[in-house]
């Protein structure tokens, strides 16, 4: 059905209800074409129904319903009831349509615009690591070799985090910026990497980039412990907790022997002064 027929058709059927109503045949001549015409207007497609009887041109389609369904001919009021109702599901449904379609073209330009916002946050991201490294450059060799051990050992972490929550942290936070600065702090407090202190610098670069020990340096770039405080600690404090717990035996057997060597000292001294 085209729009030229179902405008054609309602005029029919408003006309003769007009006419019906003025008459007071039951099943008049005026009440059959009007019955007929609303009969071919529920075969109209979904979509131009909905359009005619939203569209403000055509105000007449939707306040003809006081002259169609309150009219005093009962078939035309039948018809007339079916018809509208049809109507109201269009209009509903079209209106369900309309809002899921607006819905996903309101979700994909979020998704677009997140997408678009990782980007520029990701291009913020590699302009300020290129400044960074420029800004932090010491002009030292060995320096910058601290710092290119630390950076490596620091980038591990990513592949080395499996929980969630803790991966987000770990993407957030940039590796070459903490490399830089947990170097600055070993070199302020140890000085130059060939000097008196490169035991403990080798210490420290040694446990941040060991496999056995992802703790220290996930720990490291989250800034759970800071440059300042790697720095000061011991080689057992740096050590992976397997390490620190073997550590421990050893401590707890050694000492334990050592009990039990003064006490047989003990024993001993007890029963040489019985004897005498």
């Amino acid at each position: 059905m085209e729009k030229q027929e179902f405008l054609e058709l309602f005029e029919v059927a408003t006309k003769a209800a007009k006419s019906a109503a003025r008459g007071d045949g039951k099943n008049s001549p005026a009440v059959s074409r009007c019955v007929d015409a609303m009969v071919r207007l529920r075969d109209a497609p979904e979509f131009l129904a909905f359009e005619l009887v939203t569209d403000p041109k055509y105000p007449h389609i939707g306040k003809s319903h006081v002259l169609l369904m309150d009219h005093k001919n009962s078939r035309i009021q039948s018809e007339a009831t079916l018809l509208y109702t049809l109507w109201i599901k269009y209009l509903y449904a079209t209106g369900r349509k309309q809002s899921q379609h607006r819905d996903r073209v309101h979700n994909q330009q979020v998704v677009k615009n997140k997408i678009k916002e990782k980007l520029v946050e990701k291009e913020k991201k590699n302009k300020k690591c290129v400044e960074m490294k420029i800004s932090t450059t010491t002009g030292d060799s060995n320096r910058e070799k601290v710092r290119e051990i630390l950076h490596k050992s620091l980038s591990k972490v990513a592949n080395e985090v499996v929980v969630v929550g803790m991966k987000e942290r770990v993407a957030s936070c940039d590796s070459l910026s903490v490399a830089a600065s947990v170097e600055s702090a070993m070199f302020e407090r140890l000085g130059c990497f060939e000097g008196t202190q490169k035991a403990k610098y080798r210490s420290i670069l040694f446990n941040m980039g060991d496999s056995r020990n992802p703790d220290l340096r996930r720990k490291v770039l989250l800034g759970e412990i800071s440059g300042e405080r790697l720095v000061t600690m011991k080689k057992e404090e740096m050590a992976s907790y397997k390490i620190q717990m073997e550590v421990q035996k050893i401590k707890e057997k050694a000492r334990d022997k050592e009990e039990n060597r003064v006490k047989s000292m003990m024993m001993f001294q007890s029963d040489s002064m019985i004897m005498t």
